[in-house]
């Protein structure tokens, strides 16, 4: 029957006084209301809550007046705008009512706590559910497969290169080596020297006729 007060409760406009007071902390998002007759304070922990992992809920309730407050809580975890979400009866620990939910999607979050004292009272928490985080094994498995193939690239690259070579090598002893042109002859003088004169029949007497006698 509070289940569902509770949610015909969030069908109705809502004044200041069923807003549960949100601050985020180190360790959690932490949980403040009260009114003339009860005081509530807890905890939602992480402080960033994310899809898919567990959300704790730590509660606890006083009344100013009258006997302590012992009776349950009923606790919903629910998308806002959405009517339905995970409802759980949570009763009192040794000092505290404590509950865990795992959001299935991300995006802002309600969480709503109904009671009973002199009054059947429900109270709303909103707050913002994160994206999953990509697990450390997935990254680290992701990051080893890109070494991987960016090892195997540069390993391709380097016998590719060494292909090529081999390659060339052979082809390149099997070419003859070239020889180099005969040098061209040098061309004879177009003036050729004039012959040694020879000498006068004159001139020849003149050397064998014996000398005068003086």
């Amino acid at each position: 029957m509070l289940a569902t007060a509770a949610v015909a409760d969030s069908r109705l406009p809502r004044g200041p006084s069923d807003q549960i007071e949100v601050a985020p902390h180190e360790d959690g998002l932490e949980l403040s209301w009260s009114d003339t007759e009860e005081l509530l304070k807890g905890n939602i922990r992480p402080a960033v809550p994310r899809k898919g992992e567990p959300l704790h809920v730590s509660l606890e309730v006083g009344s100013f007046e009258g006997a302590p407050f012992e009776g349950p809580l009923i606790l919903t975890l629910r998308e806002v705008g959405a009517h339905h979400g995970q409802s759980v009866t949570v009763k009192r620990g040794a000092r505290h009512w404590e509950a865990t939910f795992t959001p299935e999607t991300e995006g802002p979050y309600l969480l709503d706590v109904g009671f009973r004292t002199t009054r059947h009272k429900v109270l709303h928490a909103a707050f913002t559910v994160g994206a999953s985080p990509v697990p450390r094994m997935l990254g680290w498995g992701v990051l080893g497969l890109g070494c991987l193939a960016l090892l195997g690239y540069t390993v391709r690259n380097l016998l590719k290169g060494d292909a090529q070579k081999e390659r060339s090598s052979p082809a390149s002893a099997a070419e003859p080596t070239p020889t180099p042109p005969p040098e061209p002859s040098p061309e004879p003088s177009a003036v050729s020297e004039p012959a040694a004169a020879d000498p006068s029949p004159a001139t020849t007497e003149a050397e064998n006729k014996p000398p005068v006698e003086q």
